[in-house]
């Protein structure tokens, strides 16, 4: 039991800390972002000190930061009625804009996404939504040198159909798929822009 206790509290504390060596377990927060998420996006911070904003509506990252997790106080102020979005701690290293990024045969067209849920894994996040009514389960993890970001992606009955990840501001990227049939797409992580 003190074993369990210890563990949970330097977990705890490292995440307030933001402290991202101490980081072992995969955090997760609905929570009010920045920089134009959208309401419902979720916070998720990855082994290794990789988190990103997930959005639900988009079925899609909108940005990867390094460093430490999330300051919720602005959120979640206490008694005060007014709340910001949280501060991230750590510099954006990715960053994407577009309508559903994930497309189907033709890149100009724009899929319907429903989000379904989410599952946690011991080192990533498991992500279900659908597109067009074809059900995908999308997992998220960190490569193993810590250079990118990984989505897996397996979309039912989706073998038959060319893929595509689409980006306002940048030519649409043909997905090809990998042993197994799944869709592996990586987005690379910048480096931090050096502290003035």
């Amino acid at each position: 039991m003190t074993h369990r206790f210890t563990r949970l509290r330097r977990l705890l504390l490292a995440a307030a800390l933001g402290l991202p060596g101490l980081r072992a377990e995969v955090l997760i927060d609905r929570i009010f972002l920045p920089h134009g998420a959208s309401p419902s996006s979720f916070a998720i911070g990855l082994p290794g000190g990789v988190s990103f904003c997930f959005d639900p509506l988009r079925g899609a990252v909108s940005y990867v930061w390094t460093g430490g997790f999330i300051d919720a106080t602005p959120a979640r102020p206490g008694l005060g009625k007014f709340t910001s979005a949280v501060k991230l701690l750590g510099p954006i290293v990715y960053q994407e804009t577009g309508v559903a990024p994930l497309r189907r045969d033709d890149p100009r067209r724009v899929p319907a996404v429903e989000f379904t849920g989410y599952t946690l894994k011991a080192a990533a996040i498991e992500f279900r939504y659908a597109l067009d009514g074809r059900p995908v389960r999308e997992e998220i993890a960190v490569r193993a040198d810590g250079r990118a970001l990984v989505r897996t992606l397996h979309v039912a009955g989706g073998a038959d159909a060319r893929w595509w990840h689409v980006v306002d501001g940048q030519p649409a990227r043909e997905l090809t798929p990998a042993a197994g049939g799944a869709l592996v797409l990586e987005l690379p992580l910048a480096a931090p822009a050096p502290a003035r």
